[in-house]
């Protein structure tokens, strides 16, 4: 056992986490001495290390991976998440696609006829959590650069992985197709810091939602009721801002949008001189519009109701919700016979 990495690793977690953490890891037997009065972080970390010298059970490189694994389940929101859709079902889905244990075996299958490596599984709730780390060098190694984590949902042609490295990408990516049984990968052009939000995203992209009847009812009661109480006041932009929030409600729906940090939109297209600068009319014309915040959507959701924008949105911005994507490209339309834009 590395202690170094052990202690590392262990102080990351937040204080009043640590508890918890070691006993999601289960690698250490939890006692209550080990907390007992208190203290910095730095002692409580210091009476860990030594209890997993003392236990007399080694505290290999699969052991802290796991660990890691759980502190990026519990901070998951401290990296990027980038999504990936599966294509080309070859074969129907079993059970590995359910048990972290056997999934974790018929991926290390896969995985190792490309590199050495370590692999950790774990299930929360309906998704496995993957730890996976490159050995390139040598197996007791601790290479933080070659760590790799993914989400994936069973039955689901979805897979939201951390960086990797290009060295590495196609052959995990390989490995994963074989393992879950589809023939391709594609990057969405969907990434964010909210894996939760990043799926939800994905899962929109094939299979549209739509604001249930039900969900719009009530919103319709409550609007009447807070009418009702307010018979005497009179809005004279009553009907347009009822118009401004049907349509919200319409293409946003009633519930909380996903969290996505990031929009960016790159126009392609060719200049248009109106009148200035003729020379360079039909010339390429790039752009790059980036949106930024807490929650981009919930945002852009707002514009209408607030007055920042005229609804009906342009449909860069209305589908936004729905495209599964939050890096678009918009290209210029182009007459028939040139080809056709995309949006």
């Amino acid at each position: 056992m590395d202690d170094n990495i052990l202690r590392k690793l262990l102080g990351r977690f937040k204080f009043p986490d640590l508890r918890q953490a070691l006993e999601e890891w289960n690698c250490v037997a939890l006692d209550e001495e080990l907390f007992v009065g208190g203290g910095q972080k730095k002692a409580v970390v210091d009476r860990l290390v030594r209890a997993c010298q003392l236990q007399g059970e080694e505290i290999g490189l699969e052991e802290l991976g796991t660990l890691d694994l759980v502190y990026n389940k519990m901070y998951s929101r401290s990296r990027i998440w980038s999504a990936y859709h599966f294509t080309g079902y070859k074969k129907k889905l079993d059970d590995c696609t359910v048990s972290a244990e056997v999934f974790q075996r018929a991926l290390g299958k896969q995985l190792f006829f490309y590199f050495r490596h370590v692999l950790c599984v774990r299930q929360y709730k309906d998704a496995l959590w993957v730890w996976l780390m490159v050995q390139d060098k040598s197996s007791t190694v601790w290479t933080p650069s070659n760590i790799v984590h993914m989400v994936y949902y069973p039955a689901s042609p979805y897979i939201f992985t951390s960086t990797m490295k290009a060295e590495y990408k196609e052959y995990i990516l390989q490995a994963l197709l074989l393992t879950i049984g589809y023939s391709k990968a594609q990057f969405m052009d969907l990434s964010g810091r909210d894996v939760e939000s990043v799926a939800e995203l994905a899962k929109r992209r094939h299979n549209q939602q739509h604001v249930s009847p039900e969900s719009q009812r009530s919103r319709k009661r409550r609007k009447q009721d807070e009418e009702s109480e307010n018979e005497d006041v009179i809005q004279e932009d009553a009907e347009d801002r009822q118009w401004r929030e049907d349509y919200t409600r319409e293409t946003f729906g009633d519930e909380p949008q996903p969290t996505l940090e990031n929009v960016v939109y790159k126009l392609h297209a060719s200049f248009k001189h109106g009148g200035v600068a003729p020379s360079m009319d039909d010339q390429p014309f790039q752009m790059t519009v980036k949106f930024s915040g807490r929650n981009v959507l919930e945002g852009m959701k707002a514009m209408g109701p607030a007055g920042i924008a005229e609804p009906p949105l342009p449909s860069y911005l209305e589908s936004i919700p729905n495209i599964g994507k939050n890096f678009i490209l918009l290209a210029e339309k182009r007459k028939p016979g040139d080809g056709d834009g995309k949006e």
